[in-house]
């Protein structure tokens, strides 16, 4: 289930071959890579160092080096950094911007644009592999024709997760209009003291049942879920420099100030008073 307030609002700069690629050389252990999001644009990552467990429309599983997550359109998704820490190279692209006027496009583009197909999620299969890492070399070339030469890899590797990565199951979610009033009321109470049974019973649900579904939906338990709401509540409060650190945990629904922090860190990877830093005059 894709929330709005997990949508990616961050414009990505594509340049003229319409492909960005991040390299991520490393992220320290035991962290979060990523929370959950989700965007309009396809995404693979190429793991080439450590491990990452990556929850992808509510499936879990830990991938390492020689692995790709597929992340197709709109499909929400995370990432926990494994104990060795990461190293992954991110290659994203708008489908939209590879249609044309050809039936091909009509046909393959078009339904994985609009949510209609879906892939697997993890590969590890080696032409894939191959056709990220050429992808890869051509951004990173600086040859002139490299452009061009992407926008045709790009197209390759459409047809290989067509060819070897189509879902028989298509999209994993679709909206749920009843457990919405659930994520309704949680986004606009998570500073309140709320609980797993609170709201099992609120909105009439078995509490095993509704902690089931709810992690089947957003990949996170209900807890998890609303202390990441507090803690970017808490990163906005701190950015406008006008609380200190126990107030910000106070208004945020934090118990004390030291375990916020220490779920800040975690979080984040710096503690409260390190982020605050960099936005003082």
């Amino acid at each position: 289930m894709k929330l709005d307030y997990q949508k990616e609002l961050t414009p990505v700069l594509y340049g003229d071959s319409a492909v960005k690629i991040i390299h991520n050389p490393f992220i320290g252990p035991e962290r979060y890579g990523f929370t959950m999001h989700w965007h309009d644009r396809m995404e693979l990552l190429l793991i080439y160092s450590g491990s990452l467990t990556v929850n992808c429309g509510g499936t879990e599983k830990e991938i390492s080096v020689g692995e790709v997550a597929i992340f197709p359109p709109c499909l929400p998704h995370s990432g926990f950094v494994g104990k060795d820490g990461v190293g992954y190279d991110a290659v994203m692209f708008d489908v939209s911007k590879f249609f044309n006027a050809t039936g091909t496009s009509e046909r393959f583009l078009s339904p994985l644009q609009s949510q209609r197909i879906s892939f697997v999620n993890f590969t590890k299969d080696g032409d894939i592999i191959a056709s990220l890492s050429e992808i890869i070399r051509l951004y990173e070339s600086g040859d002139p024709t490299a452009d061009i030469m992407t926008v045709g890899e790009i197209y390759r590797l459409i047809g290989l997760l067509f060819k070897s990565c189509i879902s028989e199951k298509g999209m994993a979610f679709t909206e749920s209009g009843r457990f919405k009033e659930v994520f309704d009321f949680i986004n606009e109470n998570f500073c309140e003291d709320i609980s797993t049974s609170t709201l099992s019973r609120k909105f009439g649900y078995d509490e095993t049942y509704f902690c089931r579904r709810f992690k089947k939906i957003t990949g996170l338990t209900p807890t998890v879920y609303i202390r990441i709401l507090r803690l970017e509540k808490a990163k906005k409060l701190i950015k406008k420099g006008s609380m200190c650190v126990s107030d910000v945990a106070a208004a945020c629904a934090f118990s004390d100030a030291a375990y916020f922090t220490r779920c800040f860190k975690k979080h984040f990877g710096v503690t409260p008073q390190e982020y605050g830093a960099k936005y003082k005059r």
